[in-house]
């Protein structure tokens, strides 16, 4: 349905942005990175929420050492 040219709406509704990895999953606020490890192979983030105190621990995926070296065994054991 199309609108009337003399009818304007200025209060349109925005979409819900995605969630993101990052945002604290009790308040919702955005949290800060305090650590990254890596060394179990994984891509381990330990997040800070300032507003709840608590901390929170976030796994995002295989890390990308472990991925190229893997490759690397792969094409050695190839040749």
């Amino acid at each position: 349905m199309q609108l009337p040219s003399w009818l304007k709406i200025f209060n349109r509704r925005k979409p819900a942005r995605p969630p993101s990895l990052t945002d604290c999953p009790k308040c919702g606020r955005q949290m800060d990175m305090i650590d990254k490890s890596t060394m179990s192979g994984d891509d381990m983030r330990t997040y800070r929420c300032e507003h709840c105190r608590e901390e929170h621990i976030v796994n995002y995926g295989i890390a990308l050492w472990k991925v190229l070296s893997d490759a690397n065994k792969s094409d050695d054991d190839a040749s």
